[in-house]
C-alpha cells in the first residue's frame, strides 16, 4: 500500500472543528492559522490516537508535571500521500494527553503505522479528548508559534491545513459517529496485491532501487541468485532486469510498483498467480 496518510483514531466524534466557535475560533481567524478538531471517540474514556502512516517520529514533547498544557509534536519520517491529491512530510501536534502518557515517550522515538502513541487525556482541558492539528513539510522551530490572536498554532515548513485535506478514512480501521460535518474521502482501494507475480508482457522488465522510474535500474549481478538462475534458464544469458517469464513474490505495493526481492518493479507489465 502507497503510505497513505489514515485517520488516527478507531473512531471519530470530532466535539469541535476548527469550524468552532468557542476556543477554536482564535487559531483559524488570526495570522498564521491552523485548523484543529477535538476528538473524544465514543465516550468520555481514554481511547488511543495510532499512528497514522508508515512511521512516525517524535520531534518535541511538552509539558508533563507544571510546564504547560501536555502537548506532542511528531512528524512523518518520509513523504506521505494526503488527501488532496498531493504528497509530502506530514506534521502534527497533538495537545491534552495526560503526564501517566508522556512519560512513557521519548523525544526521537519512532512509531510504525497502526501503533498505538497516546491515550485521550484532559491535561489542560476539562474532559478526556485530543485536540490535534496537522500540516504539510516538517516541524519548525519549537513546533509552533504564536498567531495574531494570541493562540498558539502548529507551524510546519509548508503550512496547516484542514484535516478533510490531510487525512484519508479507512472504513476497516475507522468508524465515524460525527464529522463535525467534515467531509473526509476514503482510502482508495489498490489495484495490485502482494503475492506471486510473473512477468508477461515486457521482453525485459528494468528493477529499480525504488518504486518509480527516477529511481535507479539495476544490473544483473545486483539481482538475487533465484532471479539469476530464472533468466539464465529462460534465455540463455545475462539480463538487467526480469525477463519475460520470471516469476517472484511481492511483500510491499506502493502504486503500481511492488517490491521483489532484487527489487522494486512496475507490475503493469505482470500478471497474478
Amino acid at each position: 500500500m502507497k503510505n497513505y496518510l489514515t485517520y488516527p483514531f478507531k473512531v471519530m466524534r470530532i466535539t469541535q472543528s476548527y469550524t468552532g466557535t468557542v476556543s477554536h475560533k482564535p487559531h483559524t481567524t488570526g495570522s498564521p492559522k491552523d485548523y484543529p478538531i477535538d476528538e473524544a471517540c465514543t465516550d468520555s474514556g481514554k481511547e488511543a490516537l495510532y499512528c497514522p502512516c508508515d512511521k512516525m517520529k517524535l520531534i518535541i514533547k511538552y509539558g508533563q508535571g507544571n510546564g504547560g498544557t501536555n502537548t506532542l509534536f511528531l512528524q512523518s519520517t518520509s513523504k506521505v500521500y494526503f488527501a488532496d491529491g498531493t504528497s509530502d512530510f506530514f506534521s502534527m501536534q497533538v495537545t491534552h494527553p495526560d503526564d501517566s502518557d508522556l512519560k512513557k515517550l521519548r523525544k526521537g522515538q519512532k512509531f510504525k503505522r497502526g501503533e498505538l502513541i497516546c491515550r485521550e487525556g484532559k491535561d489542560g482541558a476539562t474532559g478526556n479528548h485530543l485536540h490535534i492539528s496537522g500540516g504539510k513539510g516538517k516541524i519548525r522551530g519549537n513546533g509552533w508559534v504564536k498567531n495574531s490572536n494570541g493562540k498558539w498554532v502548529l507551524n510546519p515548513t509548508k503550512g496547516a491545513y484542514k484535516p478533510e485535506k490531510l487525512f484519508f478514512i479507512d472504513p476497516a480501521f475507522t468508524k465515524i459517529l460525527n464529522s463535525k460535518g467534515l467531509t473526509f474521502t476514503n482510502l482508495p482501494e489498490e489495484k495490485y496485491k502482494t503475492g506471486t507475480y510473473k512477468v508477461s508482457s515486457a521482453d525485459v522488465l528494468h528493477v529499480r532501487k525504488g518504486p518509480g522510474i527516477e529511481y535507479g535500474k539495476k544490473k544483473f549481478y545486483s539481482l538475487t541468485y533465484s532471479a539469476r538462475k530464472q533468466i539464465r534458464e529462460l534465455t540463455g544469458k545475462k539480463a538487467d532486469g526480469y525477463v519475460r517469464g520470471v516469476v517472484f513474490t511481492v511483500s510491499e505495493i506502493c502504486g503500481n510498483w511492488g517490491k521483489s526481492p532484487s527489487g522494486w518493479v512496475c507490475l503493469d507489465y505482470c500478471e497474478k498467480l
